[in-house]
């Protein structure tokens, strides 16, 4: 078994294997005990881009746009990362929503956003800014690339970067501005290698017949991917949106129509496959001088599929075990492709059959089976109606995902919240 570790990689993923315990006996899924104290840090996860790391004070731009990490409108103008309350005990947590109402205009820039340390071995966060901070935003993006750190970095429609998408920084195009600005046009200017971002909002974005125009754009812009997001609207986001809407019904709309969101995020999902577009980002993947791009894409993989599985509305059960997989191959200090290609996942107990399965088809080469079949059922046939039961039935599911991806494992960070990572 020891041939199956990556070298150095023992203090920075995880301790099963310098206490010498068998793969899959170690708590799973916490951040690395690292000193992070510019950072707060959730479970990475599809439907949130994967981020894992969120800088606690960020200068956002004036324009609307949406936090990734949180599901939610970002704060225009304002701090845009979570300010949880310092030095919490594992499993403790603050909402990610409640940080950014502050007003972070304090003409330092982005300086303080990033401080030194070591070197983030999954997925940082780094949010739009207004025009004037661009450069240090790439400045800031550069050095962390330089290190090995993926990322995800957020542009606004027009917004520049020196960056183009590639395998270690995910470029994602939040397309919120321009529809509310019903500035279609802007669309077709989506860098090719970008993944967009569509907000889908009562009575704003939910059109059908917006869908097929934008997605017609999209794709003839050279793009693979949109990614849907139904945003957590707070009662002042609905007035805000409510009053600048250019029709009387919108207010209807975002204060009365149900908004389930996993059912309308499937239907724009099908939606634009019909355009050759994907429906989630991959997962952003470390690369030298880090290790462990190989767990992490074997996590991904798990994780998307678990992720599918409530989405469609599959037993609840299943899906825990592939979320408690994906966990403990995030955390172990394994090489978990050696231990596959040597023979050993059978005495890995945090793999049930079916993780273990995908696991050796993904080690294999190419798509694993589940994996295509889950991605095909969840873009296949017509979407079903704002109303209709099945979208309950999807939605009911989906209230099971926390459960899913966290009860698993006791000391697990929640879905959809932040705790900031300080110093063992």
């Amino acid at each position: 078994m020891s041939g199956a570790r990556s070298p150095g990689s023992a203090s920075r993923l995880g301790r099963g294997a310098e206490s010498g315990s068998a793969p899959g006996s170690q708590p799973s899924g916490r951040p690395p005990p690292l000193a992070r104290r510019g950072f707060a840090a959730q479970l990475p996860e599809a439907g949130r881009f994967w981020i894992r790391y969120v800088p606690r004070s960020w200068e956002a731009p004036d324009r609307p746009w949406l936090h990734l990490a949180a599901g939610r409108l970002g704060n225009a103008g304002a701090s845009a990362a979570a300010a949880p309350r310092a030095r919490q005990g594992p499993g403790a947590s603050d909402q990610i929503g409640q940080g950014p109402g502050a007003s972070n205009k304090s003409g330092q820039g982005l300086a303080a956003s990033d401080p030194t340390g070591p070197p983030l071995d999954d997925v940082l966060y780094l949010p739009p800014v207004p025009p004037s901070l661009a450069r240090e935003r790439d400045a800031l993006a550069r050095a962390r690339l330089a290190e090995g750190t993926p990322l995800v970095l957020q542009l606004l429609p027009g917004d520049e970067t020196a960056f183009a998408a590639d395998a270690g920084i995910a470029l994602v195009v939040d397309l919120l501005p321009a529809l509310l600005e019903g500035e279609l046009d802007r669309l077709a200017a989506v860098p090719g290698g970008a993944t967009a971002v569509w907000p889908l909002m009562p009575g704003l974005t939910d059109d059908a017949a917006l869908w097929e125009r934008g997605c017609r754009l999209l794709s003839a812009a050279g793009l693979h991917r949109v990614q849907a997001l139904c945003p957590d609207l707070a009662p002042a986001d609905r007035r805000r949106l409510a009053e600048g809407a250019p029709r009387a019904d919108v207010f209807d709309a975002l204060f009365h129509r149900a908004q389930r969101a996993t059912a309308l995020e499937r239907a724009f999902a099908r939606h634009a496959h019909r355009h050759g577009l994907a429906p989630f980002l991959p997962r952003p993947l470390p690369r030298p001088p880090l290790h462990g791009a190989g767990n992490r894409r074997l996590g991904g993989a798990l994780a998307l599929a678990a992720e599918l599985w409530l989405r469609l509305a599959r037993p609840v059960d299943q899906a825990q075990a592939l979320y408690r997989a994906a966990r403990w191959i995030d955390g172990t200090a394994y090489d978990v492709e050696a231990l596959a290609r040597e023979g050993n996942l059978d005495v890995v107990t945090a793999l049930d059959t079916t993780s273990r399965r995908l696991v050796l088809e993904s080690v294999a080469g190419g798509e694993p089976a589940l994996l295509a079949e889950l991605l095909a059922e969840y873009l296949a046939g017509e979407a079903p109606d704002r109303g209709s039961t099945a979208t309950q039935d999807g939605d009911a599911a989906m209230g099971g995902r926390n459960a899913g991806k966290d009860n698993h494992q006791a000391g697990n960070l929640p879905a959809g919240r932040l705790q900031e990572v300080a110093d063992d």
